[in-house]
């Protein structure tokens, strides 16, 4: 009798965690439609990117995470906007005019985004490196002058975006 409550108790507990688990095709679809809000988004200048993690140190590579949604890089139209010391190198919220913005997507789906900013506080070049399948960015910014910073994250519509944009962008 013993046996046959524990296993029913057992069973019980464990019974909830196999049905919370998403199938693999389940995964797939879900990483295919980040992927195709991404790339769509891109199109249309309309994204964020707030970093999860970025290169601390470009002479070491030391990796560190990021929990602050002050740090990010929007496109939002004609405009696009960098904040924070992760994704400018100031601590100003940069508002810059995209002097050159190509996308281009290969042949296996893979997007190459390459944007050219002019502000008043902020000059360089953003290059966006996004996998077939995937939300998730690797992205090198290289100023006219400074050090080139390196950061990821997922890119994600405006709309659905949750950042922390400081009011008076310079």
């Amino acid at each position: 009798m013993k046996k046959i409550l524990i296993t029913l108790f057992a069973f019980c507990i464990l019974m909830p965690l196999y049905g919370q688990k998403l199938s693999k095709e389940e995964k797939a679809a879900a990483a295919k439609a980040a992927n195709a809000a991404a790339l769509d988004a891109v199109k249309a200048k309309a994204f964020v990117l707030v970093p999860t993690t970025y290169t601390s140190d470009a002479s070491e590579g030391t990796i560190s995470d990021n929990t602050d949604i002050s740090n990010f890089f929007s496109c939002e139209g004609e405009n696009c906007f960098a904040q924070g010391i992760i994704c400018c190198g100031n601590g100003y919220t940069n508002i810059c005019q995209p002097t050159e913005y190509s996308v281009n997507v290969d042949k296996k789906g893979n997007l190459k985004l390459r944007i050219v900013v002019s502000g008043r506080m902020l000059k360089g070049t953003y290059t966006f490196s996004m996998r077939n399948n995937s939300n998730h960015a690797d992205v090198i910014f290289s100023p006219q002058n400074g050090t080139t910073r390196k950061f990821s994250g997922p890119v994600v519509p405006l709309k659905d975006a949750k950042y922390n944009k400081r009011s008076n962008p310079m």
